[in-house]
Protein backbone atom coordinates (compact mmCIF):
# COMPACT_ATOMS: atom_id res chain seq x y z
CA UNK A 1 0.00 0.00 0.00
CA UNK A 2 1.50 3.69 -0.64
CA UNK A 3 2.00 5.69 1.69
CA UNK A 4 2.17 9.67 1.70
CA UNK A 5 4.13 10.36 4.73
CA UNK A 6 7.48 9.75 6.55
CA UNK A 7 7.86 6.32 8.80
CA UNK A 8 6.47 5.44 12.30
CA UNK A 9 9.33 7.66 13.73
CA UNK A 10 8.35 11.02 12.01
CA UNK A 11 4.83 9.99 12.69
CA UNK A 12 5.67 9.75 16.55
CA UNK A 13 7.85 12.91 16.31
CA UNK A 14 4.52 15.09 14.33
CA UNK A 15 2.39 14.06 17.37
CA UNK A 16 4.61 15.19 19.96
CA UNK A 17 5.87 18.12 18.72
CA UNK A 18 2.12 19.17 18.60
CA UNK A 19 1.19 17.66 22.02
CA UNK A 20 4.25 19.74 23.51
CA UNK A 21 3.07 22.96 22.10
CA UNK A 22 -0.39 23.13 22.68
CA UNK A 23 -0.98 20.63 25.55
CA UNK A 24 1.71 19.28 27.65
CA UNK A 25 3.64 22.66 28.14
CA UNK A 26 0.11 24.64 28.64
CA UNK A 27 -1.14 22.48 30.87
CA UNK A 28 2.72 21.96 32.54
CA UNK A 29 3.13 25.57 33.44
CA UNK A 30 -0.55 25.79 35.18
CA UNK A 31 -0.05 22.77 36.94
CA UNK A 32 4.13 23.98 38.19
CA UNK A 33 2.33 27.51 39.39
CA UNK A 34 -0.20 25.90 41.35
CA UNK A 35 1.61 23.24 42.77
CA UNK A 36 4.56 26.07 43.74
CA UNK A 37 1.93 28.09 45.23
CA UNK A 38 0.78 27.68 48.54
CA UNK A 39 -3.05 28.70 48.84
CA UNK A 40 -3.77 31.42 51.41
CA UNK A 41 -6.44 32.12 53.79
CA UNK A 42 -9.37 28.97 54.78
CA UNK A 43 -11.42 27.43 53.25
CA UNK A 44 -14.01 28.84 55.07
CA UNK A 45 -13.52 32.30 54.19
CA UNK A 46 -13.31 31.22 50.55
CA UNK A 47 -16.26 29.80 50.72
CA UNK A 48 -18.26 32.56 52.77
CA UNK A 49 -16.67 34.95 49.86
CA UNK A 50 -17.12 33.34 46.95
CA UNK A 51 -19.91 30.51 47.71
CA UNK A 52 -22.73 32.37 46.35
CA UNK A 53 -21.19 33.27 42.99
CA UNK A 54 -19.94 29.34 42.69
CA UNK A 55 -23.74 28.67 43.31
CA UNK A 56 -25.15 31.20 40.39
CA UNK A 57 -22.34 29.97 38.00
CA UNK A 58 -23.22 25.99 38.54
CA UNK A 59 -27.09 26.95 38.30
CA UNK A 60 -26.64 29.09 34.85
CA UNK A 61 -23.94 26.51 33.68
CA UNK A 62 -26.41 23.37 33.81
CA UNK A 63 -29.44 25.67 32.86
CA UNK A 64 -28.05 26.64 29.72
CA UNK A 65 -26.17 23.55 28.81
CA UNK A 66 -29.83 21.46 29.10
CA UNK A 67 -32.00 23.73 27.26
CA UNK A 68 -29.34 24.02 24.47
CA UNK A 69 -28.98 20.22 24.28
CA UNK A 70 -32.77 19.88 24.35
CA UNK A 71 -33.55 22.18 21.55
CA UNK A 72 -30.41 20.81 19.24
CA UNK A 73 -31.77 17.72 20.06
CA UNK A 74 -35.41 18.95 18.76
CA UNK A 75 -33.94 20.84 15.13
CA UNK A 76 -31.14 18.30 14.38
CA UNK A 77 -33.57 15.81 12.67
CA UNK A 78 -34.88 18.89 10.32
CA UNK A 79 -33.57 20.90 7.39
CA UNK A 80 -29.31 21.11 7.97
CA UNK A 81 -27.58 24.15 8.13
CA UNK A 82 -25.59 25.41 4.98
CA UNK A 83 -22.09 26.91 4.86
CA UNK A 84 -23.42 30.54 4.40
CA UNK A 85 -25.03 30.78 7.34
CA UNK A 86 -23.82 28.53 9.43
CA UNK A 87 -20.81 30.67 9.93
CA UNK A 88 -23.13 32.94 12.25
CA UNK A 89 -21.83 30.41 14.86
CA UNK A 90 -18.21 31.72 14.22
CA UNK A 91 -19.66 35.69 15.27
CA UNK A 92 -17.63 36.77 18.22
CA UNK A 93 -19.65 36.85 21.20
CA UNK A 94 -18.95 39.70 22.66
CA UNK A 95 -20.50 41.83 19.36
CA UNK A 96 -23.81 39.27 19.58
CA UNK A 97 -24.16 40.34 22.46
CA UNK A 98 -23.78 43.89 21.87
CA UNK A 99 -26.42 43.85 19.40
CA UNK A 100 -28.58 41.63 21.32
CA UNK A 101 -29.10 43.84 24.09
CA UNK A 102 -30.44 46.66 21.80
CA UNK A 103 -33.32 44.04 20.60
CA UNK A 104 -34.22 42.42 24.41
CA UNK A 105 -33.48 45.20 27.00
CA UNK A 106 -36.64 46.58 28.36
CA UNK A 107 -36.55 49.98 26.49
CA UNK A 108 -34.93 47.86 22.94
CA UNK A 109 -36.22 47.73 19.83
CA UNK A 110 -38.12 44.17 20.23
CA UNK A 111 -40.38 46.22 23.33
CA UNK A 112 -40.74 49.34 20.83
CA UNK A 113 -42.16 47.46 17.90
CA UNK A 114 -44.62 46.20 20.01
CA UNK A 115 -45.51 49.84 21.30
CA UNK A 116 -45.98 51.04 18.04
CA UNK A 117 -48.42 47.96 17.51
CA UNK A 118 -50.26 48.08 20.73
CA UNK A 119 -51.55 51.56 21.40
CA UNK A 120 -52.77 50.57 24.26
CA UNK A 121 -48.95 49.03 25.54
CA UNK A 122 -47.61 50.57 28.40
CA UNK A 123 -43.97 50.69 27.95
CA UNK A 124 -41.21 50.28 28.50
CA UNK A 125 -41.00 46.78 30.23
CA UNK A 126 -40.62 47.62 33.89
CA UNK A 127 -39.12 44.03 34.80
CA UNK A 128 -35.45 43.31 36.31
CA UNK A 129 -35.75 39.67 34.82
CA UNK A 130 -34.43 42.05 31.45
CA UNK A 131 -32.41 44.14 32.56
CA UNK A 132 -29.27 44.91 30.87
CA UNK A 133 -27.05 42.86 33.13
CA UNK A 134 -29.18 40.32 35.19
CA UNK A 135 -28.99 36.26 35.34
CA UNK A 136 -31.90 36.01 32.45
CA UNK A 137 -30.28 38.12 30.02
CA UNK A 138 -26.65 36.47 30.48
CA UNK A 139 -28.24 32.71 29.74
CA UNK A 140 -30.37 34.60 26.81
CA UNK A 141 -27.19 35.33 24.94
CA UNK A 142 -25.26 32.19 26.18
CA UNK A 143 -28.50 30.09 24.69
CA UNK A 144 -28.67 31.98 21.18
CA UNK A 145 -24.93 31.96 20.70
CA UNK A 146 -23.78 28.34 21.65
CA UNK A 147 -27.22 26.90 20.25
CA UNK A 148 -26.10 26.81 16.73
CA UNK A 149 -22.69 25.10 18.02
CA UNK A 150 -24.33 22.39 19.24
CA UNK A 151 -26.93 21.75 16.56
CA UNK A 152 -24.66 22.05 14.05
CA UNK A 153 -21.98 19.52 15.91
CA UNK A 154 -25.58 17.05 15.99
CA UNK A 155 -26.65 17.25 12.61
CA UNK A 156 -23.05 16.74 11.33
CA UNK A 157 -22.88 13.27 13.92
CA UNK A 158 -26.54 12.34 12.61
CA UNK A 159 -24.59 12.08 8.97
CA UNK A 160 -23.11 9.48 9.83
CA UNK A 161 -25.78 7.40 11.29
CA UNK A 162 -27.75 4.84 9.30
CA UNK A 163 -30.98 7.23 9.95
CA UNK A 164 -32.55 5.97 6.62
CA UNK A 165 -32.10 2.44 7.32
CA UNK A 166 -33.37 2.62 11.03
CA UNK A 167 -36.50 5.08 9.75
CA UNK A 168 -37.70 1.99 7.47
CA UNK A 169 -37.65 -0.44 9.83
CA UNK A 170 -39.25 2.31 12.32
CA UNK A 171 -41.98 3.17 10.07
CA UNK A 172 -42.15 -0.92 9.32
CA UNK A 173 -43.04 -1.63 12.96
CA UNK A 174 -46.19 1.75 13.32
CA UNK A 175 -43.66 4.39 14.26
CA UNK A 176 -44.45 7.89 13.17
CA UNK A 177 -41.75 9.90 12.57
CA UNK A 178 -42.02 12.25 15.82
CA UNK A 179 -41.84 9.03 17.67
CA UNK A 180 -39.06 7.57 15.49
CA UNK A 181 -36.53 10.24 15.85
CA UNK A 182 -36.90 10.45 19.79
CA UNK A 183 -36.72 6.91 20.57
CA UNK A 184 -34.48 5.66 18.12
CA UNK A 185 -31.90 8.21 17.20
CA UNK A 186 -32.11 10.74 19.73
CA UNK A 187 -30.48 7.87 22.19
CA UNK A 188 -27.91 7.16 20.04
CA UNK A 189 -27.03 10.69 19.34
CA UNK A 190 -26.92 11.56 22.63
CA UNK A 191 -23.54 9.80 23.20
CA UNK A 192 -22.10 11.53 19.68
CA UNK A 193 -22.36 14.89 21.06
CA UNK A 194 -21.28 14.43 24.64
CA UNK A 195 -18.23 15.88 23.93
CA UNK A 196 -19.28 19.44 22.24
CA UNK A 197 -22.03 19.62 25.61
CA UNK A 198 -18.86 19.27 27.41
CA UNK A 199 -17.32 21.94 25.64
CA UNK A 200 -19.97 24.60 25.91
CA UNK A 201 -20.65 23.56 29.60
CA UNK A 202 -16.93 24.56 30.55
CA UNK A 203 -17.04 27.72 28.20
CA UNK A 204 -19.92 28.84 30.33
CA UNK A 205 -18.46 28.27 33.69
CA UNK A 206 -14.92 30.29 32.95
CA UNK A 207 -16.68 32.86 30.84
CA UNK A 208 -15.65 36.55 31.64
CA UNK A 209 -16.11 39.13 28.70
CA UNK A 210 -20.05 38.28 28.64
CA UNK A 211 -20.91 38.34 32.51
CA UNK A 212 -18.94 41.62 32.25
CA UNK A 213 -20.97 43.10 29.68
CA UNK A 214 -24.55 41.19 30.76
CA UNK A 215 -24.04 39.24 33.81
CA UNK A 216 -25.51 40.02 36.95
CA UNK A 217 -23.13 42.28 39.88
CA UNK A 218 -24.81 40.72 42.93
CA UNK A 219 -23.36 37.80 43.30
CA UNK A 220 -21.54 37.81 39.85
CA UNK A 221 -20.75 34.50 37.95
CA UNK A 222 -17.74 32.90 39.73
CA UNK A 223 -14.93 33.77 36.70
CA UNK A 224 -16.08 37.33 36.72
CA UNK A 225 -15.77 37.97 40.07
CA UNK A 226 -12.11 36.41 40.03
CA UNK A 227 -11.41 37.88 37.17
CA UNK A 228 -12.14 41.51 39.45
CA UNK A 229 -10.54 40.27 42.50
CA UNK A 230 -7.20 39.36 40.34
CA UNK A 231 -7.00 43.28 39.61
CA UNK A 232 -6.66 43.94 43.21
CA UNK A 233 -2.82 42.97 44.31
CA UNK A 234 -3.77 42.63 48.26
CA UNK A 235 -2.82 39.26 50.10
CA UNK A 236 -6.57 38.68 50.77
CA UNK A 237 -7.71 39.31 47.45
CA UNK A 238 -5.04 37.14 45.91
CA UNK A 239 -5.96 34.11 48.31
CA UNK A 240 -9.37 34.89 47.38
CA UNK A 241 -8.14 34.26 43.30
CA UNK A 242 -6.48 31.11 44.21
CA UNK A 243 -9.46 30.01 45.85
CA UNK A 244 -11.73 30.60 42.95
CA UNK A 245 -9.63 29.06 40.59
CA UNK A 246 -9.72 25.81 42.20
CA UNK A 247 -13.41 26.14 42.62
CA UNK A 248 -13.99 26.98 38.68
CA UNK A 249 -12.54 23.35 38.46
CA UNK A 250 -14.62 21.66 40.80
CA UNK A 251 -17.58 23.71 39.05
CA UNK A 252 -16.04 22.28 35.72
CA UNK A 253 -16.33 19.11 36.94
CA UNK A 254 -19.43 18.64 38.62
CA UNK A 255 -21.31 20.04 35.58
CA UNK A 256 -19.88 17.33 33.22
CA UNK A 257 -20.83 14.78 35.76
CA UNK A 258 -24.56 16.33 36.27
CA UNK A 259 -24.68 16.56 32.25
CA UNK A 260 -23.49 12.96 31.89
CA UNK A 261 -26.30 12.15 34.81
CA UNK A 262 -29.02 13.57 32.27
CA UNK A 263 -27.74 12.04 29.60
CA UNK A 264 -28.40 8.72 31.04
CA UNK A 265 -32.10 10.11 32.48
CA UNK A 266 -33.05 10.91 29.04
CA UNK A 267 -31.39 7.54 27.77
CA UNK A 268 -33.28 5.56 30.23
CA UNK A 269 -36.58 7.50 30.15
CA UNK A 270 -36.58 7.50 26.23
CA UNK A 271 -35.79 3.56 26.38
CA UNK A 272 -38.64 3.36 28.76
CA UNK A 273 -41.06 5.10 26.41
CA UNK A 274 -40.00 2.93 23.71
CA UNK A 275 -40.67 -0.72 25.90
CA UNK A 276 -43.72 0.55 27.47
CA UNK A 277 -45.38 1.97 23.77
CA UNK A 278 -46.07 5.10 25.74
CA UNK A 279 -46.18 8.19 23.35
CA UNK A 280 -43.26 11.57 23.66
CA UNK A 281 -44.63 14.43 23.11
CA UNK A 282 -43.46 16.57 20.47
CA UNK A 283 -40.79 19.68 21.22
CA UNK A 284 -42.93 23.00 21.30
CA UNK A 285 -43.21 24.98 18.08
CA UNK A 286 -41.27 27.62 19.61
CA UNK A 287 -38.11 25.06 20.02
CA UNK A 288 -38.99 24.01 16.56
CA UNK A 289 -38.75 27.22 15.20
CA UNK A 290 -35.44 28.14 16.92
CA UNK A 291 -33.75 25.75 15.21
CA UNK A 292 -34.72 26.33 11.99
CA UNK A 293 -32.62 28.82 9.40
CA UNK A 294 -34.32 31.17 8.67
CA UNK A 295 -34.83 32.05 12.78
CA UNK A 296 -31.00 32.23 12.38
CA UNK A 297 -31.01 34.39 9.43
CA UNK A 298 -33.70 36.60 11.09
CA UNK A 299 -31.44 37.04 14.41
CA UNK A 300 -28.38 37.48 12.71
CA UNK A 301 -30.09 40.36 10.67
CA UNK A 302 -31.60 41.83 13.63
CA UNK A 303 -28.02 42.26 15.66
CA UNK A 304 -26.24 43.04 12.50
CA UNK A 305 -28.81 45.88 11.50
CA UNK A 306 -28.88 46.88 15.37
CA UNK A 307 -25.11 47.45 15.81
CA UNK A 308 -25.19 49.59 13.25
CA UNK A 309 -27.77 51.79 14.23
CA UNK A 310 -26.57 52.31 17.48
CA UNK A 311 -23.17 53.07 16.09
CA UNK A 312 -24.34 55.97 13.93
CA UNK A 313 -27.48 57.34 15.92
CA UNK A 314 -26.99 60.62 18.11
CA UNK A 315 -30.02 60.14 19.76
CA UNK A 316 -32.92 57.68 20.14
CA UNK A 317 -35.50 58.21 23.18
CA UNK A 318 -37.92 55.59 23.71
CA UNK A 319 -40.70 54.72 22.55
CA UNK A 320 -39.06 56.10 18.61
CA UNK A 321 -38.49 53.20 16.45
CA UNK A 322 -35.34 55.18 14.40
CA UNK A 323 -32.77 57.77 15.81
CA UNK A 324 -34.15 61.02 15.78
CA UNK A 325 -30.22 62.21 15.41
CA UNK A 326 -27.69 60.81 13.50
CA UNK A 327 -23.78 61.58 13.65
CA UNK A 328 -22.06 59.11 11.25
CA UNK A 329 -18.93 60.81 11.75
CA UNK A 330 -18.41 58.95 14.73
CA UNK A 331 -16.80 56.34 12.76
CA UNK A 332 -14.23 58.54 11.35
CA UNK A 333 -13.61 60.18 14.87
CA UNK A 334 -12.82 56.75 16.19
CA UNK A 335 -11.06 55.28 13.26
CA UNK A 336 -7.30 56.55 14.27
CA UNK A 337 -8.10 54.17 17.34
CA UNK A 338 -9.50 51.32 15.52
CA UNK A 339 -6.91 51.17 12.66
CA UNK A 340 -4.03 49.82 15.04
CA UNK A 341 -6.66 47.76 16.66
CA UNK A 342 -7.65 46.26 13.50
CA UNK A 343 -3.85 45.75 12.97
CA UNK A 344 -3.19 43.79 15.85
CA UNK A 345 -6.23 42.17 15.70
CA UNK A 346 -5.61 40.76 12.35
CA UNK A 347 -1.97 39.93 12.20
CA UNK A 348 -2.75 37.95 15.56
CA UNK A 349 -5.39 35.81 14.22
CA UNK A 350 -4.13 35.44 10.81
CA UNK A 351 -0.84 33.95 12.94
CA UNK A 352 -2.14 32.28 15.36
CA UNK A 353 -5.31 30.43 12.51
CA UNK A 354 -2.42 29.58 10.63
CA UNK A 355 -0.14 27.88 13.14
CA UNK A 356 -3.24 25.82 14.79
CA UNK A 357 -4.63 25.29 11.07
CA UNK A 358 -1.39 23.50 10.12
CA UNK A 359 -0.88 21.41 13.09
CA UNK A 360 -4.24 19.83 12.49
CA UNK A 361 -3.57 18.92 9.52
CA UNK A 362 -0.11 18.07 10.32
CA UNK A 363 -2.42 15.79 13.11
CA UNK A 364 -5.25 14.48 10.78
CA UNK A 365 -2.90 13.43 8.32
CA UNK A 366 -0.93 11.25 10.53
CA UNK A 367 -4.00 10.04 12.44
CA UNK A 368 -5.52 9.32 8.65
CA UNK A 369 -2.36 6.94 7.86
CA UNK A 370 -2.55 5.62 11.35
CA UNK A 371 -6.44 4.49 9.99
CA UNK A 372 -7.34 6.30 13.55
CA UNK A 373 -10.34 7.56 12.28
CA UNK A 374 -12.33 8.34 15.98
CA UNK A 375 -11.97 11.90 17.44
CA UNK A 376 -9.53 11.82 19.70
CA UNK A 377 -10.83 13.92 22.98
CA UNK A 378 -7.18 13.83 24.36
CA UNK A 379 -6.43 16.99 21.89
CA UNK A 380 -9.82 19.07 22.83
CA UNK A 381 -8.25 19.01 26.48
CA UNK A 382 -7.79 22.91 26.83
CA UNK A 383 -11.44 23.15 26.20
CA UNK A 384 -12.06 20.66 28.73
CA UNK A 385 -10.76 23.02 31.74
CA UNK A 386 -11.81 26.94 32.28
CA UNK A 387 -9.91 29.08 30.38
CA UNK A 388 -9.34 31.13 33.15
CA UNK A 389 -7.84 29.05 35.46
CA UNK A 390 -5.04 28.58 32.74
CA UNK A 391 -4.63 31.82 31.72
CA UNK A 392 -4.48 32.87 35.65
CA UNK A 393 -1.94 30.09 35.96
CA UNK A 394 0.07 31.55 32.46
CA UNK A 395 0.08 35.02 33.56
CA UNK A 396 1.21 34.83 37.43
CA UNK A 397 4.28 32.12 36.11
CA UNK A 398 5.44 34.08 33.00
CA UNK A 399 4.08 37.80 33.73
CA UNK A 400 1.97 40.55 31.81
CA UNK A 401 3.02 41.99 28.89
CA UNK A 402 5.50 39.65 28.55
CA UNK A 403 5.69 40.29 24.08
CA UNK A 404 3.69 39.33 21.32
CA UNK A 405 5.19 35.64 20.89
CA UNK A 406 3.43 34.49 24.57
CA UNK A 407 0.68 36.60 23.00
CA UNK A 408 0.78 34.70 19.72
CA UNK A 409 1.63 31.13 21.73
CA UNK A 410 -1.84 31.26 24.37
CA UNK A 411 -4.37 32.01 21.12
CA UNK A 412 -2.48 28.97 19.37
CA UNK A 413 -3.46 26.99 21.97
CA UNK A 414 -7.13 27.93 21.75
CA UNK A 415 -7.39 27.66 18.19
CA UNK A 416 -6.08 24.55 17.65
CA UNK A 417 -8.66 21.95 19.20
CA UNK A 418 -11.17 23.90 17.16
CA UNK A 419 -9.25 23.68 13.77
CA UNK A 420 -8.90 20.16 14.80
CA UNK A 421 -12.84 19.70 15.77
CA UNK A 422 -13.96 21.63 12.81
CA UNK A 423 -11.77 19.49 10.35
CA UNK A 424 -12.21 16.17 11.70
CA UNK A 425 -14.83 14.86 9.95
CA UNK A 426 -14.38 15.90 6.52
CA UNK A 427 -10.66 14.73 6.72
CA UNK A 428 -11.17 11.43 8.03
CA UNK A 429 -14.22 10.80 5.34
CA UNK A 430 -12.38 11.97 2.42
CA UNK A 431 -11.65 8.24 0.25
CA UNK A 432 -7.71 7.93 0.76
CA UNK A 433 -8.22 5.46 -2.69
CA UNK A 434 -7.69 8.84 -4.70
CA UNK A 435 -4.12 9.79 -3.45
CA UNK A 436 -3.06 5.64 -3.80
CA UNK A 437 -4.13 5.70 -7.04
CA UNK A 438 -2.05 9.29 -7.70
CA UNK A 439 0.70 7.49 -6.35
CA UNK A 440 0.37 4.65 -8.78
CA UNK A 441 0.45 7.37 -11.82
CA UNK A 442 3.59 8.64 -10.54
CA UNK A 443 2.91 11.20 -8.36
CA UNK A 444 5.02 11.78 -5.21
CA UNK A 445 3.85 11.84 -1.43
CA UNK A 446 3.48 15.81 -1.25
CA UNK A 447 2.77 16.25 -5.22
CA UNK A 448 -0.30 13.66 -4.39
CA UNK A 449 -1.10 15.63 -1.32
CA UNK A 450 -1.34 19.23 -2.95
CA UNK A 451 -2.71 18.16 -6.28
CA UNK A 452 -5.41 15.53 -5.28
CA UNK A 453 -6.60 16.02 -1.50
CA UNK A 454 -6.31 19.63 -1.29
CA UNK A 455 -8.52 20.50 -4.32
CA UNK A 456 -11.13 18.36 -2.87
CA UNK A 457 -10.87 19.56 0.76
CA UNK A 458 -10.49 23.34 -0.27
CA UNK A 459 -14.08 24.36 1.44
CA UNK A 460 -13.16 22.56 4.77
CA UNK A 461 -9.61 23.11 4.94
CA UNK A 462 -10.62 26.76 4.40
CA UNK A 463 -13.46 27.06 6.89
CA UNK A 464 -11.02 25.41 9.46
CA UNK A 465 -8.71 28.12 9.22
CA UNK A 466 -11.77 30.58 8.98
CA UNK A 467 -13.11 29.23 12.24
CA UNK A 468 -9.78 29.22 14.06
CA UNK A 469 -9.15 33.25 13.14
CA UNK A 470 -12.54 33.99 14.76
CA UNK A 471 -11.60 32.54 17.74
CA UNK A 472 -8.61 34.22 17.88
CA UNK A 473 -10.33 37.32 17.30
CA UNK A 474 -12.83 36.59 19.94
CA UNK A 475 -10.10 35.76 22.52
CA UNK A 476 -10.68 38.65 25.37
CA UNK A 477 -9.12 36.94 28.93
CA UNK A 478 -5.44 35.84 27.49
CA UNK A 479 -5.21 39.34 25.49
CA UNK A 480 -6.56 41.08 28.52
CA UNK A 481 -3.92 39.02 31.20
CA UNK A 482 -1.12 38.58 28.90
CA UNK A 483 -0.96 41.46 26.73
CA UNK A 484 -3.05 44.12 28.02
CA UNK A 485 -0.67 47.36 27.20
CA UNK A 486 1.38 46.26 24.31
CA UNK A 487 -1.30 44.54 22.02
CA UNK A 488 -4.56 45.62 22.65
CA UNK A 489 -7.31 44.11 20.29
CA UNK A 490 -10.77 45.00 19.34
CA UNK A 491 -12.53 42.97 21.56
CA UNK A 492 -10.30 43.84 24.95
CA UNK A 493 -11.66 47.75 23.93
CA UNK A 494 -14.86 46.62 22.68
CA UNK A 495 -15.63 44.79 26.57
CA UNK A 496 -13.85 48.17 27.63
CA UNK A 497 -16.28 50.34 26.04
CA UNK A 498 -19.21 48.69 26.18
CA UNK A 499 -19.10 47.45 30.05
CA UNK A 500 -18.65 51.54 31.01
CA UNK A 501 -22.03 52.25 29.21
CA UNK A 502 -21.13 53.68 26.16
CA UNK A 503 -23.29 51.36 24.06
CA UNK A 504 -22.65 54.00 20.89
CA UNK A 505 -19.29 53.80 20.95
CA UNK A 506 -19.17 49.99 21.67
CA UNK A 507 -21.43 49.15 18.80
CA UNK A 508 -18.56 50.83 16.35
CA UNK A 509 -16.05 48.35 17.93
CA UNK A 510 -18.44 45.69 18.04
CA UNK A 511 -19.22 46.21 14.40
CA UNK A 512 -15.05 46.65 13.57
CA UNK A 513 -14.67 42.98 15.10
CA UNK A 514 -18.08 41.36 13.58
CA UNK A 515 -16.92 42.08 10.02
CA UNK A 516 -13.35 41.19 10.32
CA UNK A 517 -14.43 37.83 10.87
CA UNK A 518 -17.42 37.87 8.24
CA UNK A 519 -14.77 38.78 5.73
CA UNK A 520 -12.82 36.35 6.17
CA UNK A 521 -15.70 33.48 6.36
CA UNK A 522 -17.42 35.12 3.13
CA UNK A 523 -14.02 34.65 1.55
CA UNK A 524 -13.49 31.21 2.59
CA UNK A 525 -17.13 30.48 0.87
CA UNK A 526 -17.00 32.39 -1.92
CA UNK A 527 -12.74 30.87 -2.46
CA UNK A 528 -14.03 27.72 -2.39
CA UNK A 529 -17.35 27.70 -4.20
CA UNK A 530 -17.77 24.93 -6.71
CA UNK A 531 -17.53 25.80 -10.25
CA UNK A 532 -18.95 23.72 -13.00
Amino acid sequence: MATTLPPLAMHRLVRLVIALMWLIIPLGVVVWHNSTTPFGGALAGALSALGDSAWLTLLVTLTTSALVLIAALAGAGGKHLNATWASFIAVPHVAFAIGLLWLISPSGWLVRVVDALLPMWQGPIQSSWLSVKSTFTLMVVLILKELPFLLLMAQANAQHMPIQRWQQQAQALGYSRRRFWWLIVVPALLKRIRLPLYIIAIYTVSVVDIPLLVGPNAPALLAHEVYQLNWQFTDDTQALVSWGSLFLVVIAVVSVLLLRGLEWVLQRWLGYLALTGKRVRAAKSSVKRMTTPWFWVLLAMSVFISLLLQSGQQSWFYPSLWPQGWQWSRWLTEWPYIAPLLYNTWILAALSATLAWLSAIALLEVQAQGQQHQLHGGWLAMLMIPQLVLVLGWQQTIGPDNGFIGLLWSHTVFCFPYAYLTLHGAYHAYPRRWLWQARSLGYGPWAAWFKVLVPMLKRPLALAWAMAFSISVAQYLPTQWLAPVTHPTLTTEAVSIASGGDWRLGSVYALAQWASVWIVFMLALWGTRARN
